[in-house]
C-alpha cells in the first residue's frame, strides 16, 4: 500500500519501474567491443558483408523504424521527435529525459527560445490506457520548481501523449495553463543528425550510434537533419567511428 501511494505522488516511479522490469533487447544491449558496428544487430551477416556500407546503414536504419519496440525505446523516439518539431520552429531543446534518466523530473524536454522556457513533458502510450490528474500535477509541480529557480524567464508547461486525459486531467490543464496535445502520435521523422565538427569535419550520426544523444546539432553553423544515409553522403558527411574516449 505504501508503494502505492508512492507511486499516486511519483508517477514517474511507477513508469520507470515498468521500463526497468521490461527485458532489454539484443538490439539495445551495450556494444560487446569497441569495434562492434551497430548496424549488425539490424542486419544479418550476409547482408553486412554483401552490401555497400551506404546500403547496409540506410537497411539498419529502416528497420530501425519497422521493428517491434520497447517502450524504453519508443519513448525514446518520441520525445526526439517532439523536440525535433520544436527545433524546426527556432527553439534550442535539451533532451533532459534523456540525459537524465530517472532524475529527469519530470522534465523530458526543455525548449528555450528568448526568455521563455517551455517544460515539455512526453507520454507515448497505448490508446487503452488514459492520462490522470496525477501525471498534471507532476507538471505542474516541475515547472513551479523550475520557475523559482529562475525568477526572470517566462516559464510554461506542455504536456503531449498519443493517448487521451481524463476529464479531470484535462480539467486540472486548463486550470494550471498547461498546453496540451492530446492524441499526439509519434511520425517518422528525419532522424540522421548531420554534424560540422570544430575543425570542419562532417559526420553523420545514426541514433544507434554510441554519440547520438550526446550531440547537439548548430543549425547557424550547417548542422541538419536528415532521412536517408544518401542525403547526408551527397552533401559530404561520413558516419560517426565509435567514440573510445582519451585514447
Amino acid at each position: 500500500m505504501l508503494l502505492d501511494y508512492y507511486f499516486s505522488i511519483f508517477p514517474e516511479i511507477q513508469e520507470q519501474n515498468d521500463v526497468a522490469s521490461e527485458e532489454v533487447s539484443d538490439i539495445e544491449a551495450v556494444p560487446v567491443s569497441e569495434d562492434e558496428d551497430m548496424t549488425t544487430r539490424y542486419i544479418s551477416s550476409e547482408e553486412y558483408n554483401n552490401l555497400y556500407r551506404t546500403e547496409r546503414n540506410q537497411l539498419a536504419l529502416d528497420r530501425l523504424w519497422k521493428m517491434n519496440k520497447s517502450k524504453r525505446l519508443i519513448g525514446r523516439l518520441y520525445e526526439q521527435y517532439i523536440g525535433y518539431l520544436y527545433e524546426k520552429r527556432g527553439w534550442i531543446v535539451e533532451h533532459f529525459g534523456i540525459s537524465r534518466g530517472f532524475e529527469d523530473l519530470g522534465r523530458d524536454l526543455l525548449c528555450h527560445k528568448d526568455i521563455t522556457t517551455l517544460i515539455i513533458q512526453c507520454k507515448n502510450w497505448s490508446k487503452s490506457k488514459k492520462i490522470y490528474e496525477k501525471h498534471i500535477f507532476q507538471l505542474f509541480g516541475t515547472k513551479y520548481e523550475y520557475e523559482c529557480n529562475n525568477p526572470f524567464e517566462d516559464v510554461r508547461g506542455v504536456f503531449y501523449t498519443s493517448t487521451a486525459l481524463s476529464g479531470l486531467a484535462r480539467s486540472f490543464a486548463r486550470s494550471f495553463n498547461i498546453e496540451l496535445h492530446e492524441n499526439f502520435e509519434l511520425q517518422q521523422f528525419p532522424i540522421i543528425k548531420c554534424n560540422i565538427g570544430s575543425e570542419g569535419e562532417r559526420i553523420y550520426h545514426l541514433p544507434f550510434d554510441q554519440q547520438y544523444y550526446n550531440t547537439k546539432l548548430q543549425f547557424k553553423d550547417g548542422d541538419f537533419y536528415c532521412m536517408t544515409v544518401v542525403e547526408a553522403k551527397a552533401k559530404g558527411f561520413r558516419r560517426a567511428y565509435r567514440w573510445r574516449g582519451s585514447n
